[in-house]
């Protein structure tokens, strides 16, 4: 079968589990490679080449072009991120749930609203490699990873539970609701930072000597890893990212200059040492726990603006995972929101939901799964 026959008849089945993937790199085909085990039909959008190797590995069942997935039930935009935006007016107008994994969210949900989308959830896994490419995808690369969706007042509630039940379900990762501005902000101390300080120390450390990294140990060698990151990549990313990491940038120059200025005071650069110590500790409390035992929540809400994503961040913020979400209207003004928690998690979800003004309660027809 020709490659345009191909298409032309993956474009006329898609539906219901299909899946459309543009970029199938190592994000991108390593999503492919979950869903294709999780029982969904996965077509890829790339360069032939690619599509090729990704048809070899498993991690696609058909090549496609883009106007070829719009039928899909579900796309996911793995390209670059600064090419997302493009993608997006691209594919509209369209009905199929789209969500994306660029590391820079605030830009790409603009450019959905620009473009008409109203199915767009975006969304970020924070697990990767620096061995990029199809070559290196897993299907197991996501599991117990957090992974940062960013609904907004737009956001329809139906496609934030169907990209929630996916990552979670499909993928095997931790979804996590976040604010696309404070997305960004929290990538850029988190992720973006560490890769260059990592090229900073690398440049300082080699100009000491020719030879000086023949002397790093173990410990240099952490700190300095994602240094060798696809270096095409990153640098797309940071400048899709330029504004909160030049926010991230400047607090780390005034801590360094606070540690610089107590270098000879012990007794202050202990503290410092100390109090980094303390926030290091808690490292092991953003891991969430679930009981098995889930819990149902009805909050009645207002159809207002930017209530989904009040909801939602809320809780992603405080480390709540919502497994599960459903809207009951009882009117066209108002409606029940329903949050599956995991049970563990109820009595805090409540404060939460209750000091933020909501009326929230727990169902008694609460599921244990």
């Amino acid at each position: 079968m020709s490659s345009a026959t191909a298409m032309s008849s993956t474009s006329d089945s898609m539906s219901e589990r299909a899946l459309g993937i543009v970029g199938v790199g190592l994000i991108g085909g390593s999503i492919g490679m979950a869903a294709r085990r999780a029982g969904w039909e996965v077509s890829g959008v790339d360069a032939d080449a690619t599509l090729g190797r990704a048809l070899e590995l498993g991690a696609i069942d058909h090549r496609a072009r883009l106007d070829d997935v719009r039928g899909a039930e579900m796309v996911v935009l793995a390209a670059p991120v600064s090419r997302i935006p493009g993608l997006l007016a691209e594919l509209a107008p369209t009905e199929a749930l789209i969500t994306d994994v660029g590391s820079a969210k605030a830009a790409i949900v603009r450019a959905a609203a620009a473009a008409g989308i109203r199915r767009f959830v975006g969304g970020h896994p924070m697990a990767g490699s620096q061995l990029g490419g199809v070559a290196n995808a897993s299907a197991d690369l996501f599991q117990g990873a957090r992974y940062l969706i960013t609904p907004t007042g737009d956001t329809l509630p139906e496609a934030y539970a169907r990209v929630t039940q996916f990552v979670r379900d499909d993928l095997g990762a931790v979804p996590t609701a976040v604010d696309p501005e404070r997305h960004d902000r929290l990538v850029a101390a988190l992720s973006h930072l560490p890769h260059l300080l990592a090229v900073a120390l690398l440049e300082v450390t080699s100009g000491i000597s020719p030879d000086a990294l023949s002397f790093a140990g173990p410990s240099f060698r952490d700190l300095t890893r994602v240094g060798a990151a696809n270096p095409t990549l990153w640098a797309d990313i940071l400048a899709e990212n330029a504004g909160a990491i030049h926010e991230v940038l400047g607090s780390f120059d005034e801590a360094m200059r606070r540690l610089g200025g107590d270098i000879d005071d012990r007794p202050a650069t202990e503290r410092h040492f100390t109090e980094a110590g303390a926030a290091y500790q808690t490292l092991g409390g953003f891991l969430i726990e679930q009981t098995g035992h889930n819990v149902d929540l009805a909050v009645p809400i207002e159809n207002r603006p930017r209530v989904l994503a009040q909801v939602t961040t809320l809780m992603g913020s405080h480390d709540i995972n919502i497994l599960d979400l459903s809207m009951q209207h009882s009117d066209t003004r108002h409606a029940a929101l329903v949050l599956t928690i995991d049970a563990a998690s109820v009595d805090r979800a409540l404060a939460l939901l209750r000091g933020a003004g909501f009326h929230a309660e727990p169902l008694t027809t609460g599921r244990a799964d």
